[in-house]
């Protein structure tokens, strides 16, 4: 018998297991993550070992493991099969390769089901290793897959994504005090603040699922100075302040939005304006606003003017910086994010409200936005040269500033 029988399907994580949550003793998720681990599952040692390829979109496609015997299927490959390719494995393959004991943890826990009488199991959940921490997040169908994928309106996004990876690449990494993220969904960044520089955490989402996988994640990562609120923007915050805030908002554009973690309105900005008008209230003396987003240029003013006169009455007490990654006109932005079908009704209904709104070019974009110590307010915008200049980025747009300051 094959140790693999292909599946389509994109079941996510049942929501019984995300309501077992509170009765799930700590000593559960501390055998878990020694586990994993133990056999490997780590970023450093996946990217090591197994080849990715990526589709337009970002989708991570695993080579297969048709006709493998289940000796040579070792623990990792297994782990990385069921959780990261998405493969259904058999019973046998997964339980002689994990070991028994682990075999029956992932199924005390539902993060794997039994399938076709007993033969073969999947995994509930899609997990990636971001270096040594463990993020669960929803299923996500691979492109290659000849059925058209759903998504469930609350979806819960995946960390090895190019857009999430490059979000994380823009966070400073130096210490802080407090630290906030907004629409933190699965809550990987959070994880990463708390455990390497930021001494008080919060994450918030406006969705529900989002919120329970990230107190999910949290106690399988045993981190504990990460508080997470369900709500809208900073509400939940009400009025405290932070000294580094980030997001990763949507900023899709959508006529209609079906997707929490994709559509932004119309524009791709209505979450970001709504956002950046939070700062001046929540961003502490000296602090730093970073996010990754998608802004545009309009035929009333650039981008970075545009921030600014979001920021409201109290413009004149931050900097805004911008670093452009890549400018696409209305048309061929549009295009890239119709799916499937170019040139539909909607398509055609979207170009004419970015018309009408007088959107000449969107950019994808790293806005730092810092609040100053004295002195005049700084406006800049650059053009990223090359993907060198975007791997190197911890920090770089906070030094813009200060030598534009010095000139």
């Amino acid at each position: 018998m094959d140790t693999l029988s292909p599946s389509l399907s994109a079941s996510a994580f049942e929501d019984d297991a995300l309501d077992s949550l509170d009765v799930m003793g700590s000593d559960v998720f501390l055998n878990l993550r020694n586990s994993f681990a133990n056999i490997g599952f780590n970023e450093s040692n996946i990217r090591d070992q197994y080849l990715f390829e990526s589709d337009p979109d970002g989708a991570f496609i695993l080579p297969k493991l048709h006709n493998r015997k289940t000796s040579h299927v070792s623990s990792l490959d297994a782990l990385v099969y069921l959780f990261m390719g998405q493969e259904s494995l058999s019973v046998d393959c997964v339980a002689q390769s994990t070991g028994s004991r682990f075999f029956s943890e992932l199924q005390e826990v539902n993060l794997i089901q039994i399938h076709e009488g007993g033969a073969t199991c999947q995994a509930t959940v899609r997990i990636e290793p971001v270096k040594k921490l463990l993020v669960c997040a929803d299923r996500f169908p691979q492109r290659s897959s000849s059925i058209e994928p759903i998504l469930r309106p609350d979806h819960v996004y995946r960390p090895w994504d190019f857009s999430a990876q490059l979000y994380t690449r823009i966070i400073p990494h130096t210490q802080c005090e407090s630290f906030l993220e907004m629409c933190c969904g699965s809550g990987y960044v959070c994880l990463t603040a708390a455990q390497h520089f930021a001494q008080s955490v919060c994450g918030v989402d406006i969705n529900p699922r989002a919120i329970r996988f990230a107190e999910f994640n949290k106690k399988l990562n045993g981190i504990e100075n990460v508080t997470t609120y369900c709500g809208d923007l900073f509400k939940p915050v009400q009025s405290r302040t932070f000294d580094r805030i980030v997001a990763h908002p949507p900023y899709v554009p959508a006529l209609v939005d079906s997707l929490t973690y994709r559509d932004g309105g119309v524009d791709g900005e209505r979450i970001s304006t709504d956002l950046i008008r939070g700062i001046p209230v929540h961003l502490s003396d000296g602090g730093e606003f970073h996010s990754y987003l998608v802004l545009s240029d309009r035929i009333d003013a650039p981008a970075e003017l545009r921030v600014r006169k979001m920021l409201g009455e109290y413009a004149q007490e931050f900097d805004v910086a911008l670093l452009i990654l890549a400018e696409r006109s209305p048309a061929s932005y549009l295009l890239k994010r119709t799916d499937p079908n170019p040139f539909t009704e909607e398509y055609e209904q979207k170009y004419e409200a970015c018309r009408q709104l007088g959107i000449v070019k969107f950019l994808s974009t790293v806005l730092t936005i810092r609040s100053r110590r004295g002195g005049s307010p700084t406006t800049f915008r650059n053009r990223a040269i090359s993907w060198e200049t975007v791997r190197a980025m911890e920090g770089p747009v906070a030094k813009k500033i200060e030598e534009r300051k010095k000139v």
